[in-house]
């Protein structure tokens, strides 16, 4: 969905509708093993304000999304409430330097090409930030075990002590076959 800046009325337009998979998947890399599925499409209301030198977007993103926990790797649904508030800026508007760290409050501000906003990339930026850089399904979660595989949080692990080999132990041998010059 495209929204041009010039049929924005002054009183502001207010936008809801449903956001589902088929919206999400363009913005989801092929080689991502930690898919983002939406089992029921995203409610979002958006409501778009035109000031002379910037529109003014705020709202909300509601829902859930299925993810995969990064220690057990047990797909889940993650609660997702994340609010809008940005300003959208015209793109020559860009610092001309390169800039190496945003400071906290330019990250309440957007770019765009002064005439359309693209609804799709931004409904699609707000769900990518609104989930943690680490996803766990419960901050409890035991993961797997490394020998057999098993999800700790379902069954205990069948593994003997002595089968169970931690990735240091495992390089401490390469290291021992290692030549003398290499292994340091």
């Amino acid at each position: 969905m495209r929204i041009r800046v010039d049929e924005i009325p002054d009183s502001g337009r207010f936008l809801r509708f449903q956001w589902g998979q088929e919206q999400l998947s363009p913005f989801m890399t092929p080689e991502d093993p930690f898919e983002i599925v939406l089992p029921k499409p995203l409610d979002v209301r958006i409501e778009l304000q035109k000031q002379p030198d910037h529109v003014k977007v705020s709202g909300s993103v509601t829902g859930s999304v299925q993810v995969t926990c990064h220690r057990c790797l047990a797909p889940f649904l993650f609660p997702l409430e994340e609010n809008i508030d940005l300003v959208m800026v015209r793109e020559e508007s860009l610092p001309q330097q390169d800039e190496t760290e945003l400071e906290e409050e330019e990250l309440e501000f957007d770019f765009f090409d002064g005439e359309v906003i693209e609804m799709e990339h931004l409904v699609a930026e707000q769900v990518f930030l609104a989930l943690p850089v680490k996803i766990l399904c419960a901050q409890s979660c035991r993961g797997i075990c490394p020998g057999c595989g098993r999800n700790l949080n379902d069954d205990p692990c069948t593994c003997s002590k002595e089968t169970r080999s931690s990735f240091l132990t495992q390089l401490e041998e390469v290291k021992s076959k290692l030549p003398p010059q290499n292994r340091e």
